[in-house]
């Protein structure tokens, strides 16, 4: 499978900068190329309220020390990482 590293995002985790509460800052980890994928969304009604989840893929070449304590920013909108995997094991991809 080709992979298409055409869109630049940016792997950040927050750190404190201060000991107020919301002041806190970025610390940039790496701007890597990516390929970007959208994965199928879910719908559902809880207590009355409902919420969607729109999963996306990122997909960049290896890079030691990504983690999921830190996030994406990809354009205006932020992302969670839930996982880190390597492929096959090779450190690369």
């Amino acid at each position: 499978m080709a992979y298409h590293f055409n869109t630049r995002i940016k792997v950040y985790k927050e750190v404190s900068s201060g000991p107020l509460p919301g002041a806190d800052g970025e610390e940039i980890i790496g701007r890597p190329w990516a390929d970007i994928k959208t994965l199928k969304g879910s719908e559902y009604n809880y207590e009355g309220v409902t919420a969607s989840e729109q999963p996306t893929r990122f997909i960049i070449r290896y890079r030691e020390g990504i983690d999921t304590t830190q996030r994406i920013k990809w354009g205006n909108r932020d992302y969670n990482i839930h996982s880190v995997t390597n492929d096959d094991g090779r450190n690369q991809t």
